[in-house]
C-alpha cells in the first residue's frame, strides 16, 4: 500500500552500506520507522528529506511483511535554515525530536503531537528563545497523560501557566529568566527520565556543554 503522509523526521542512522533508517513522525498514522534506500551514496535521490529536523511530505509503501515503511518519493515543506545556522537553537530543535522520538512508541498516531513538533520547529526558526524547549517539554508531558501543571518549581511559578498554555511562537516575547529556564529544564530531565527509564542524551550533552561552555547553551 502506498500513501502520502505529512511528517517530521525525528531521528536517522545508518542502515546497510547506503540506506538510512529514520523514525517520521507523521501526521495520522504517527511515528514510522522508515528505510530510505541508497541515500547515502553520492547521487542517492531522497537524502535531503532523511535528515533530523526536515518536514516533508513523504511518499511511503507500507507493508505487513515488512516492519520499516520504505521511502518511494516526497517533497520538502521546510527544513528550517534559521535554527540550522544556530547552534544552540540547533540543539534546542534537537532536544525537541529527541523527546518526541523516545517517548513515542511506533504506530500510535497524534495529530497533536505533529501539530506541537511542527510549531516548535517553526517557532525556534523565527526566533530564539530559551523557553520552548521547557514549553514543548512540558505541553509534550501533559499530552502523555504524565503532566506537570500542578508542580511548579518556585523559580517558574511567575511563568508556568504561560509555558504550558501561550501559542510557542509568541514565547520569544516573554522575558526571559534563566533560573527560572534551568529549573523547568531539570524538573523535565528527572520526570522524563524516569518514564523513558534513562536520561535522554540531549539532557546529557546540555550538562557537558555546559561544563566547557557555561554559556554556549540557551537555557
Amino acid at each position: 500500500m502506498i500513501v502520502n503522509a505529512g511528517g517530521v523526521v525525528l531521528s536517522r542512522r545508518a542502515f546497510g552500506e547506503y540506506d538510512r533508517l529514520c523514525a517520521v513522525f507523521t501526521e495520522h498514522l504517527g511515528k514510522i520507522p522508515t528505510r530510505f534506500v541508497g541515500v547515502n551514496r553520492a547521487k542517492g535521490k531522497l537524502k535531503a528529506l532523511s535528515e533530523p529536523g526536515v518536514w516533508g511530505e513523504y511518499r511511503l509503501h507500507l507493508s505487513s511483511r515488512s516492519e520499516f515503511a520504505k521511502a518511494v518519493g516526497g517533497r520538502l515543506i521546510g527544513s528550517f535554515p534559521g535554527w540550522r545556522a544556530d547552534l544552540g537553537r540547533t540543539f534546542d530543535a534537537l532536544a525537541c525530536l529527541e523527546m518526541l522520538d523516545k517517548l513515542t512508541p511506533d504506530h500510535q498516531p497524534s495529530p497533536e503531537k505533529y501539530r506541537l513538533i511542527c510549531a516548535v520547529l517553526s517557532a525556534l526558526d523565527a526566533s530564539p528563545s530559551g523557553w520552548l524547549v521547557p514549553a514543548f517539554g512540558l505541553r509534550l508531558a501533559e499530552m502523555f497523560g504524565i503532566g506537570l501543571r500542578e508542580r511548579a518549581p518556585a523559580p517558574c511559578r511567575a511563568v508556568w501557566t504561560a509555558l504550558h498554555d501561550t501559542e510557542l511562537a509568541a514565547l520569544a516575547l516573554l522575558p526571559f529568566d534563566r533560573a527560572a529556564a534551568e529549573s523547568a529544564l531539570r524538573l523535565l530531565d528527572e520526570h522524563l527520565a524516569a518514564h523513558a527509564g534513562r536520561r535522554l542524551r540531549a539532557f546529557e550533552f546540555r550538562d557537558a556543554w555546559t561544563k566547557i561552555d557555561p554559556q554556549g547553551v540557551p537555557a
